[in-house]
């Protein structure tokens, strides 16, 4: 069979990235994530023979019309593509030309949104099949089984082709780490990935799937479930060397929900790849009650020079509420470890959370402020199915009578009491402009640019400025 699988382009040729639990307008470190899913199910359908192609439409820059050109020329047999809330309704509009380009092709979409609300998303026509949760393993079932054994298929809703009924197949059981093989890079062009600010050529590595924790705002579970599930580290070193020797690439982003949460496995990581000698360069990102000093150290001698914490808000009443189990006391702790070990400290805020006021909102910048980060993030509260927040958003009644499907962490949605979403917009305006138009902040990200990268530091930093400022840059 022929597969094409593909990240679409944005509404306005606007780009994406949609990748689990991380769906959003490229621009946080003004880059585009290589899509992990799709090369992933393409490693598993190379291997069971089939002709497959992976386009990156936004990361490559191009749109629409390019898609009906690959399409037209390729005439699959499936086509699947990632799916985003900010994103969902053009998205799912997409399935239509395909249908009109190659009428025989069968459509599936992967995501978050379309795996909570899979008979919404069917209602889209021409839809075929909506793959819920982890979608590699049911993308290949798929492509094997597809005719008369559809409704054997677990993992995936569909629609009936011959009475239009929508039937919904039991879940596909997660993946054993031990299975996973690494992305089959090689089906993409990796040329476009640029390490944003340093301008060199990444590659995301996954070594864990799955997130233990509880926060009201993520979806991380909906995709990876909430068991840890590690991959043994000995497949993950052999991937990076795969990498090193055969794309060239030394520089990588750990992809992962919470790469810290078994300090262990971290520690046999990096111990793991200072014995096979690996001179790489990698970041990841990490929970606050999840490092210590020791672990850290160890971190930065096998390669890593940045960490992201999502630090979430500067006021404890706050932090409790989003069920997420830190204090501020240890955001501070983990960010004050973090730089004295030398690394870069990227913070992530949430504004406009259950509980905030103006006063919460102005301890946040104060913490964001008063830390030793490099880069900060300031993102709204948003709803998203499948989170808890989004069932305490409809009880509250916090949410507008139509709600707007395509919700995004770049706009408040709620209305919460005493907290209107125009002064939660305003507030995150204010707050990015307070954080980076300060000589510190801005010195340090010059300090990141490399000799031979400064005409895409230009570009990257144009982005970056827009993105947070949206201003005329």
């Amino acid at each position: 069979m022929k597969v094409f699988l593909f990240n679409p382009p944005g509404p306005r040729d606007k780009a994406y990235t949609r990748e689990g639990r991380c769906t959003q307008e490229a621009g946080v470190w003004a880059t585009q994530w290589p899509p992990v899913s799709l090369t992933t199910a393409a490693a598993l359908l190379e291997k069971d023979g089939h002709q497959v192609m992976v386009t990156d439409l936004p990361a490559s820059g191009l749109d629409k019309t390019s898609l009906e050109v690959l399409v037209k020329k390729y005439q699959p047999d499936f086509v699947f593509w990632n799916t985003g809330t900010p994103t969902l309704d053009f998205d799912l509009s997409l399935a239509g030309l395909i249908k009109r380009t190659a009428p025989k092709a069968i459509t599936g979409v992967i995501g978050t949104h379309v795996t909570v609300l899979p008979e919404k998303a069917l209602q889209k026509p021409f839809v075929d099949i909506i793959i819920r949760h982890e979608p590699e393993q049911i993308i290949r079932n798929i492509c094997r089984n597809e005719g008369p054994n559809r409704q054997s298929i677990p993992g995936i809703s569909w629609r009936d082709p011959k009475d239009g009924r929508i039937h919904h197949n039991p879940d596909e059981p997660f993946w054993d780490p031990e299975e996973i093989p690494p992305p089959a890079w090689h089906t993409l062009d990796i040329s476009p990935y640029r390490l944003p600010l340093k301008g060199r050529p990444f590659l995301i590595v996954a070594p864990v799937r799955g997130c233990p924790y509880s926060c009201n705002f993520c979806t991380a579970p909906v995709y990876y479930g909430r068991k840890l599930r590690k991959r043994p580290i000995r497949n993950v070193l052999d991937e990076i060397e795969e990498n090193v020797s055969r794309y060239k690439i030394r520089e990588f982003f750990i992809w992962a929900d919470t790469f810290t949460a078994d300090r262990d496995y971290v520690k046999q990581f990096c111990r793991a790849i200072m014995e096979r000698n690996l001179r790489i360069s990698w970041t990841c990102n990490s929970r606050v009650d999840t490092v210590d000093s020791e672990t850290l150290a160890l971190m930065k001698e096998a390669g890593l020079w940045m960490i992201s914490f999502g630090l979430e808000s500067g006021n404890d009443k706050v932090l409790a509420m989003t069920g997420k189990g830190i204090t501020v006391a240890q955001s501070k702790a983990a960010v004050m470890m973090a730089h004295r070990t030398g690394l870069k400290v990227a913070g992530h805020f949430i504004l406009g959370l259950p509980g905030e006021t103006e006063e919460t909102m102005a301890e946040t910048l104060a913490l964001a402020l008063n830390l030793p980060l490099d880069i900060a993030q300031f993102y709204v509260a948003t709803p998203f199915p499948g989170t808890k927040l989004y069932e305490e958003a409809i009880k509250g009644g916090w949410l507008p009578s139509e709600l707007d499907p395509n919700l995004s962490q770049d706009r408040a949605f709620m209305e919460l009491p005493g907290l209107s979403t125009e002064k939660v917009n305003s507030f995150r305006r204010m707050a990015y402009k307070k954080f980076y138009i300060r000589p510190g902040i801005l010195f340090g990200l010059l300090s990141m640019l490399e000799w031979g990268a400064i005409s895409h530091f230009s570009l990257n930093l144009r982005r970056f400025l827009r993105y947070n400022f949206r201003s005329s840059f």
